[in-house]
């Protein structure tokens, strides 16, 4: 159950600079994302919380 997918993978789902802006973070899979809490990504990037928990939403349907 340890499938992990590539940000980049989102380029249809999500924005590219929604993308760059985790990946600036050092957050570049899916389950990176998924891991940290919702405040914990809000805090260490420039993502609103609405956005933030859509991102995760979109992420955990792919690797369901």
């Amino acid at each position: 159950d340890d499938e992990d997918v590539d940000l980049d993978e989102f380029g249809d789902e999500i924005d590219s600079w929604i993308i760059d802006e985790l990946k600036a973070v050092g957050l570049d899979t899916a389950r990176s994302v998924i891991e940290l809490d919702d405040a914990d990504l809000v805090k260490r990037t420039d993502l609103e919380e609405e956005t933030v928990k859509e991102i995760k939403k979109i992420l955990k349907e792919e690797l369901e």
